[in-house]
């Protein structure tokens, strides 16, 4: 069902074009899983049920585990957002840095976004650690 890619790098894993169990692309699926959860992210009074869509697709997926492995990337990226949001709020010396975290989940989001489509797998970088705490979550 995938085929790897190997680069000096990185080592990639590029599926085969494929349907997710909602009967659409699965690249499709992806890009909501990113660009959804990051526009309801931009809505003031729904912001913090962004991490829901990642969730909903990861938990009602049952045929691509590329889908689900992006949407394990979504929530940790989310979760992290998450926590340096609050770290932020609570030492007001670093609120500078607020607009340099969104700029930079924006870049990892389209960054994403785009290996999703062309049916690659993606680990976002700095969380590697908080992914796999979520992977050992979700798959108990």
């Amino acid at each position: 069902m995938y085929s790897e890619v190997k680069e000096d790098y990185m080592k990639r894993v590029k599926h085969s074009p494929h349907k997710s169990s909602f009967g659409i692309n699965a690249n499709i699926v992806i890009l909501i899983v990113w660009f959804g959860a990051f526009f309801l992210s931009l809505i003031d009074s729904l912001s913090f049920l962004s991490f829901s869509i990642p969730f909903i697709i990861f938990f009602v997926e049952k045929d691509s585990a590329l889908v689900k492995q992006h949407a394990i990337q979504a929530i940790s990226l989310f979760f992290f957002n998450i926590i340096l949001t609050v770290v932020i709020y609570f030492i007001p010396l670093l609120s500078p840095l607020f607009w340099v975290v969104a700029i930079v989940e924006l870049a990892l989001i389209v960054v994403a976004a785009q290996r999703g489509w062309d049916y690659q797998e993606y680990d976002l970088p700095f969380i590697k650690p908080l992914t796999e705490v979520v992977k050992n979550v979700l798959y108990r």
